[in-house]
């Protein structure tokens, strides 16, 4: 967002939710619809706003 200069005010003028915008800011889980709105504002790919970190607690799956 920073780089973007996108700030959670415009996010809140363009439609994203406060409450969407409260859990950004505190890291947890949003939608895959909150996601694409959020591409569609910053003219962006998801791949661009999160990052897939491995759950080290979690046992490896047996395949």
């Amino acid at each position: 967002m920073e780089s973007s200069h996108i700030s959670f005010y415009r996010l809140a003028n363009e439609g994203i939710d406060a409450q969407t915008l409260q859990r950004i800011r505190h890291d947890k889980p949003v939608t895959t619809d909150t996601l694409g709105k959020i591409c569609s504002i910053m003219k962006c790919q998801p791949g661009d706003l999160i990052e897939y970190i491995e759950d080290a607690c979690e046992p490896d799956s047996a395949e």
